[in-house]
């Protein structure tokens, strides 16, 4: 008697589920986000256009759906066909690091109204929505971009400290140097060069800065092709003393790569430092080649 009762109830709970309405079930609409890239243009005063965007924060009607990274097709459940407002913020790899990802503080978000469709996907961005610009006037301030070296005017600012064995390098040839974003032009790239007896490079901004503290972003970009490790960071002028601070360190590379580097730690953890310079250094590994370093379009940003 037990058995027939239990095959009864689960003939009941069989029937239940056949007599439910597939079509019930919610379908979500889609996003799918391909790529967010800077506006290139001949005649920007900061450089180039060049940028990695790697990942976007999503929202919509004000609802945060997350970070992902690029490229992505997000589900979105949706209450009606209609309009939506879309937030997207464009995020990084900080330091080099793929898994360190966050929001770039300079960049201003994308937002515009979208048609969802249940079961429909949406290609984003749509048309010129794609391009990203730097926010130049945001809430924190207005956005400072210090050219720091793009090795057109034949002028360096970045010169050689008494720790290098070697200096920059101009290069134009075509095959090695940066390939600059489509409608904009790169006549010549810095290059270091490291072999037997000349091991370690090392560079450092003529200029001082002063940079805002109190944990305020502070980014370095930078432009980069290397087959030997890569650090960045910042040399604080303290009263006496002159203190120097590695940031990151970026890995060999087998092509050009656009690097973002947060000096916020070290600036708002110097209170008294008067003013900063920014490095780039790199000391060889005992591998046995000759090494190349490539540098372009370094731009340091901050508001003020």
């Amino acid at each position: 008697m037990k058995q027939i009762f239990i095959f009864f109830i689960l003939y009941l709970c069989l029937g239940l589920l056949a007599s439910c309405d597939n079509n019930s079930i919610e379908q979500p609409a889609y996003l799918n986000i391909q790529e967010l890239f800077m506006s290139p243009s001949p005649n920007l005063p900061y450089g180039n256009s060049s940028s990695k965007i790697s990942s976007v924060w999503v929202k919509v009607n004000n609802n945060n759906l997350g970070a992902f990274e690029l490229p992505v097709e997000i589900p979105v459940l949706i209450d009606n066909d209609g309009s939506y407002d879309l937030k997207m913020e464009p995020g990084i790899d900080i330091n080099g690091v793929s898994t360190f990802r966050g929001i770039y503080p300079f960049y201003k978000p994308i937002e515009l109204s979208i048609g969802l469709e249940k079961g429909k996907t949406i290609d984003l961005p749509i048309g010129s929505n794609k391009i990203v610009s730097y926010n130049f006037n945001a809430p924190q301030g207005d956005l400072q971009i210090k050219n720091l070296e793009t090795f057109e005017s034949g002028v360096s600012t970045l010169s050689a400290t008494n720790q290098s064995d070697t200096n920059w390098i101009l290069t134009s040839d075509s095959n090695i140097k940066f390939p600059p974003p489509q409608g904009e032009e790169n006549i010549y790239s810095g290059m270091a060069i490291l072999d037997t007896g000349i091991c370690k490079f090392e560079v450092s901004s003529i200029d001082n800065f002063v940079l805002p503290k109190g944990g305020e972003n502070v980014y370095l970009e930078f432009d980069y092709h290397t087959t030997n490790p890569l650090t960045i960071g910042v040399i604080a002028i303290n009263p006496g003393q002159i203190v120097q601070m590695p940031t990151a360190t970026f890995l060999p590379t087998s092509k050009w790569n656009h690097g973002y580097v947060n000096f916020i730690t070290e600036v708002s953890g110097s209170p008294q430092a008067s003013s900063f310079k920014i490095f780039i250094g790199s000391a060889k590994l005992n591998n046995g080649i000759l090494d190349t370093v490539l540098i372009d379009n370094v731009r340091l940003l901050y508001y003020e």
